[in-house]
């Protein structure tokens, strides 16, 4: 199926108008637009990263990214491929057009909201419990993905996570930059990481300094993957899907980061405020999408004060901040990660189909919390309205 007729869900046929369009769409979500020396140069930097002092890599990583700002990716808002799909829309109806499809969110929510986490050391675990005691005070819930084989995982702590309402994914296996060092490695490492998704009930993956290779991980044995960026100059694998929605990669639904990461933004990029996400999110609801973020509780320290410690911690007051301004937004939809997957799932499977009337309904298993919108052009703009 094309990846413009998954996205928008649509009441009539156009794929003979937006079908062509595939490939190009294609080269975004799967990052055929970079070339193959960065990864080079990846695989080399971590196979030295033992032996480079933790100042100095920050150091490296500062240097860089003041270089990378002429990059083919905006940021930390990237448009290119949201405005290419509506205006394959405009260039393939015609002005006096209709037309009904599937909802991006359930219920009609405006976007959704997802919160993640990745603990990166052992120090990370003791600040789990405080993390989560300010998302249930915002009525949050997160999931916590753990390293199985860089530090001692307690069978207890995530139970106590999931019987609180969160959710346990995997972040690799030791975090040791080697993960896509060949596919012997990879496949391999992949045999034991599904046997502690296995055991810890995890169906979601990330993976380690969201390194990552569309073919290789197709396939790879969870229900989603969120390891890309949809823009992200930045990080040690820079690039992006350019991708606020989630999308389809095989068998795989992939989550896209649409945050910048915690660490990129206050220890790398130096900033002292949370303008960045804030800027993100305002963006985000406009284009109806998904607000995905990484808050690593290795890089977060308690306490009032703002800026950074000599750790490079920040104050947890700027994640608290985030919930309080994603909470002023009202309009969203909050859950897990694996339930955006089991919706987009959902909604995949799903149809416009019209009764003996022409009043359109969904088909399928999105039937029950599924809201039908219409889609229109007014004044070359694509405009969206509630079916009534």
């Amino acid at each position: 199926m094309g990846e413009l007729k998954r996205f928008w869900k649509l009441g009539i046929n156009l794929d003979g108008f937006i079908n062509k369009y595939d490939k190009e769409i294609r080269t975004f979500l799967f990052e055929r637009y970079k070339d193959n020396g960065s990864a080079r140069i990846l695989k080399t930097y971590y196979a030295l990263k033992p032996l480079i002092p933790r100042r100095l890599q920050i150091f490296l990583r500062r240097r860089r990214a003041k270089k990378v700002r002429s990059s083919f990716l905006l940021w930390p808002i990237e448009g290119k491929l949201e405005n290419l799909k509506r205006y394959i829309f405009k260039t393939s109806v015609r002005t006096s057009d209709k037309i009904p499809f599937i909802w991006f969110w359930p219920h009609g929510k405006r976007f959704a909201f997802v919160i993640t986490h990745d603990v990166e050391t052992q120090k990370g675990l003791r600040n789990i419990e405080r993390i989560c005691e300010i998302e249930k005070k915002y009525g949050f819930r997160s999931s916590w993905n753990f390293v199985p084989e860089r530090y001692s995982v307690d069978s207890r702590l995530l139970e106590r996570l999931v019987n609180d309402g969160f959710e346990i994914g995997i972040h690799g296996l030791k975090h040791d930059g080697k993960l896509f060092n060949s596919r012997e490695i990879f496949d391999e490492r992949m045999k034991k990481i599904k046997k502690y998704a296995i055991e810890w009930g995890a169906v979601g993956f990330r993976s380690p300094a969201t390194h990552r290779s569309p073919d290789w991980m197709m396939n790879i044995p969870f229900e989603y993957d969120s390891s890309f960026p949809d823009t992200d100059p930045y990080e040690p694998q820079p690039g992006g899907c350019l991708s606020i929605f989630p999308f389809f990669m095989g068998n795989l639904v992939e989550l896209p980061i649409t945050f910048a990461q915690d660490h990129t933004l206050f220890e790398i990029l130096g900033y002292e405020d949370i303008s960045i996400w804030k800027q993100k999110v305002d963006w985000i609801k406009k284009m109806d999408g998904m607000a995905l973020v990484i808050v690593h509780p290795d890089y977060i320290r308690p306490g009032e004060s703002r800026g950074r410690d000599k750790e490079g911690r920040y104050s947890i007051e700027y994640y608290e901040e985030l919930l309080q301004y994603v909470k002023s937004k009202g309009d969203y939809w909050h859950v897990l990660p694996r339930d955006v997957a089991e919706w987009w799932r959902r909604r995949d499977s799903s149809e416009i189909r019209f009764d003996e009337n022409g009043k359109p309904y969904i088909k399928g298993s999105a039937v029950k919390d599924g809201v039908i919108v219409w889609i229109k052009l007014v004044h070359d703009e694509v405009i969206f309205e509630v079916d009534n």
